[in-house]
């Protein structure tokens, strides 16, 4: 078993990394886009917040197991 070469670990570092900016964007401006199986739906802090703190609580720490795991 070999392990994964540099340029592989890098690219999870670097979508860890995008998705931490999006929620960071996405806590800002109070909208998240959520994917749910073949569609996705915007939700809005200001309308459901319960919902978007847990969504954009989800995508962070997606980010970071993208970072530090993969």
């Amino acid at each position: 078993m070999t392990r994964p070469g540099l340029a592989e670990m890098g690219v999870f570092k670097v979508l860890g990394a995008a998705l931490g900016i999006y929620v960071v964007i996405a806590a800002w401006t109070g909208r998240v886009y959520v994917k749910s199986g073949p569609g996705g739906r915007t939700v809005d802090r200001t309308s459901s917040p319960t919902y978007f703190w847990v969504c954009v609580g989800i995508y962070a720490a997606l980010a970071v197991a993208l970072i530090t795991v993969f």
